[in-house]
This record gives C-alpha cells, structure tokens and sequence, in this order.
C-alpha cells in the first residue's frame, strides 16, 4: 500500500469518525485530501477505499441526509461501530490502523482508540505494525486544540488563531476552514484568509497554543469547486540535505521506513535518508535517544548535541 493512499484512508477514516452527522460524497471529495482527477476517477477512488476499509473492520455506515427527501446518501463511522478484525491483517494493515488509532486517540476523540491499541499490542507480532503504536509516528495530532480545527471545518465556523509569517513573527489569522487533512506526514487545514481574502495553506504544527472559533456554525460556505488535494500539491518544499545515522538494531522502525541502508553491521546499520524539516528531524532523533548517533551532516549533529544539553539541564 503507497504511503499516498494510506494518508488517504486515515484521512477519510478521521473524517467520517469526527463527522456529527452523515457527510455527501461531493463534501468528501473537496474535504478529504487525496482524492483528485475526474469525478468517475474520484468515484473509483472511493469505492476501493471503502472496500478496504471494510475489509479493515472499519464499518461505513450509509444513510440520508433527511429522511423526508430521497436525498443524496451520506457516509459517517459511528465510534460505536469502530471494530477492529486484527486476527488476519497483515503487517502493513496493522500499521494503518495503529497510525489511525493513535491519531484519534492523541486527538480525543474517543477513549475508544485505547481498545484498538490494546488490540494490537495483544497480537505480539514482530513488525513495524506493534512497535508504531509507541514511535513517534509523523502525523501529528498531539496538538490540543486539533478537535475544535476538526469541529469549526465540518460545521463552518471560522478559526482564529496566531501563524508565524515569512520573518517567523506570530501574527493573527482569522479563516474559514475549508477541509484538514494529512499531507506527507503533517497535519494542514486550508481555508480562506479574510485578511488576505485568499485561500491559504497553514501547517497545525505552526500554530499558536491558543485557538478559538469565531461567529456562528454555518457562518460560511466551502466553494463547490474547491478541493484541498489542489491546494496542497502546491506546498513548497523546504530544502532538503542528506542526513547519515547509525542505527541500532532492531529499532527505530518508522526511521528506518524512510532511510536506505548504506552498510549493515553487527549491533548497528548506518542508513541514510533525505530531510526537508530540520526541526522535525532534530525532534524524531531525541525521541529514539541511545537508540541513533547522527554521522552527518555536522550542523545538524551540533543542534542535536545542544538540544540534548538543554534537555539535561532543563532536567
């Protein structure tokens, strides 16, 4: 399974368990990053996906939007109803439904998650599947306030909160959420600007500690052309450096996902990998501690040596 298509699920899978009420499939498309191209194409996309969700044991139920009118149906996942087939799943299904399981727990969602991860603990299989439910897991949902960012895009009230701008200067933004999503292993939402009255992209990571909602629910309407798959393509990459590691046996899973071995020894692999977020990498290094030694570059073993320090003396 590409790393596109299970971004794609845990995105349609967290969308349609935050959802209140049943969501079209036209508000799919345009909410949930991923799905792109022509409608037919769009359609396919999300008939496989929902096959294979199911085949996951996440239940898809399908309803109307009101009972009065043979209205187009909707789609949600009732927490109720999020059961998880473990017994069969292979390694890479069991490391999609930790990844969703620990999103939605470190969201609060639901103290649900806690039974799906004891599930998977439970299994006792050696892969990246078990040892992901404790990594440091690159999709970032530790933030406290994502629950009220899932909440104000599905009932359309605005977000106010304080973005660094291009001189790293917090400045506030007020938004009209348009869809949030996973994008190469970071939370984004994207909406409308009112200040710049523009539709922008901003990075949940980057915001202040202190986030509000504004107006009334409904207070605005998402364009019927947009699609966030479009907005976030355009995303400027940050510059990238070739970054060496040793690597202790046996450990840092989702690391070693991302790096290529470049010589395999007895206790240690020395692997290598691409970055474009030296905060992030810096972050993910401290998290495996003991477990990886940074070969180069030197700037970047130098910022993880003062980090450290800071750590021991911060205590």
């Amino acid at each position: 399974m590409s790393s596109g298509k299970t971004e794609r699920l845990i995105n349609l899978t967290m969308a349609l368990l935050a959802a209140q009420r049943f969501i079209k499939k036209s508000q799919i498309f345009k909410i949930v990053a991923g799905y792109s191209g022509t409608p037919e194409a769009m359609e396919r996309m999300f008939e496989r996906d929902k096959d294979d969700l199911r085949s996951l044991g996440i239940l898809i139920e399908v309803g109307g939007l009101d009972p009065l009118f043979d209205d187009e149906p909707g789609y949600r996942i009732k927490k109720s109803d999020y059961v998880l087939a473990l017994e069969n799943l292979t390694a890479e299904e069991l490391s999609l439904l930790a990844i969703a399981a620990k999103t939605w727990r470190d969201a609060s969602f639901s103290d649900s998650a806690q039974s799906a991860l004891r599930k998977l603990r439970s299994l006792g299989i050696e892969n990246d599947a078990t040892n992901y439910v404790d990594a440091p897991i690159h999709i970032k949902t530790s933030y406290a306030n994502f629950p009220l960012i899932w909440d104000a895009t599905l009932t359309s009230q605005r977000l106010v909160f304080n973005y660094p701008n291009r001189d790293s200067v917090l400045e506030p933004r007020t938004i009209e959420p348009y869809g949030v999503a996973a994008w190469h292993g970071y939370w984004y939402v994207v909406g409308r600007d009112l200040k710049k009255d523009a539709i922008r992209v901003f990075k949940i990571d980057r915001f202040s500690e202190e986030c509000k909602t504004e107006g009334k629910v409904g207070s605005f309407t998402t364009p019927n052309d947009f699609q966030i798959s479009e907005h976030l393509v355009m995303l400027q990459d940050f510059p990238k450096t070739s970054v060496v590691l040793l690597i202790r046996k046996n450990t840092c899973h989702q690391l070693r996902l991302k790096s290529d071995t470049v010589k395999s020894g007895v206790e240690w692999d020395e692997m290598q990998f691409t970055e474009n977020n030296r905060q992030e990498t810096i972050k993910e290094i401290l998290w495996y501690g003991a477990d990886v030694t940074v070969i180069s570059p030197d700037d970047l073993k130098n910022s993880v040596i003062i980090a450290l320090q800071s750590l021991v003396m911060n205590g």
